[in-house]
């Protein structure tokens, strides 16, 4: 197995998407995966599915896990395609989430050093900022909401009271009996629970 395959095997990358070429610049302690669209592909508008010609391309870089030592980043002009329903639509790649700088793989170990440390731990660690961590956090919350089923009608709630902060703040957690979250409201008061039922 040649490196263009071994990191198209790594990245997951179907058609048509494919490695370009990789760089390794020992300086800067990193290597640069260019990944590009195969010539001569018919793209279609993620949208809609229709078939649509190419309108320009967007350089872009995405953080990977690292490879050894050296910190692995990935690049591509993404293709904008012109479609004649929707206008000019940015083509998805499948390593990454739509606005993120980091790879879907990166912000999952991100989440998981989370489950056990703190944000600043984390932050130093990955040599990241802490708003970076924070934004990885809140996409990985909205991913999970995304992917929650409807609660079903719980016959018996669990209701919690949590401080954060100094100070006196809080914010009232309704759980089923399985201690899955069911709702997050401000505050400790009666209107809280009330407010959920």
């Amino acid at each position: 197995m040649d490196e263009k395959s071994l990191y198209a095997h790594i990245l997951n990358l179907t058609a048509p998407w494919q490695v370009k070429s990789l760089t390794l610049d020992e300086n800067a302690g990193s290597v640069t995966v260019t990944v590009g669209i195969a010539e001569n592909i018919q793209l279609t508008c993620p949208t809609c599915g229709k078939s649509c010609p190419v309108h320009d391309h967007r350089h872009r870089k995405w953080r990977h896990l690292d490879t050894c030592q050296f910190a692995t980043l990935v690049e591509a002009d993404v293709p904008r395609i012109m479609c004649p329903d929707h206008g000019c639509q940015t083509l998805p790649v499948p390593w990454a989430g739509p606005g993120s700088r980091y790879t879907l793989l990166f912000e999952s170990f991100v989440i998981s050093w989370l489950k056990i440390s703190t944000v600043d731990a984390v932050r130093k660690q990955l040599r990241l900022s802490w708003n970076a961590v924070d934004n990885i956090m809140q996409r990985a919350v909205k991913r999970g909401l995304a992917r929650r089923k409807a609660p079903q009608s719980a016959r018996h709630l669990c209701v919690d009271e949590v401080a954060f902060k100094k100070g006196h703040q809080y914010v009232t957690v309704i759980s089923d009996t399985q201690g899955q979250a069911l709702e997050l409201r401000d505050d400790r008061g009666v209107e809280s629970l009330a407010g959920y039922l």
